[in-house]
């Protein structure tokens, strides 16, 4: 299946939810500082499972940094 991830095309396996997106991208879903925009829509965390990703989405993760 086709997404766009943060502004790449990218193959992921059908029926995947976000929250195994993360986990396929290394990223640990429970760590704070992550937000996820699927069509430019920010997706609360508590539907992070229950979202199916589609072919052809666009999604966008975005992780919180700390610096000054």
């Amino acid at each position: 299946m086709h997404i766009r991830l943060n502004g790449e095309d990218r193959e992921i396996h059908q029926n995947m939810n976000v929250w195994d997106l993360l986990i396929s991208l290394e990223i640990d879903p429970l760590q704070s500082g992550i937000a996820v925009a699927v069509e430019r829509v920010v997706l609360p965390k508590s539907k992070w499972k229950e979202y199916v990703v589609t072919d052809n989405c666009e999604i966008e993760i975005i992780r919180a940094v700390q610096g000054g």
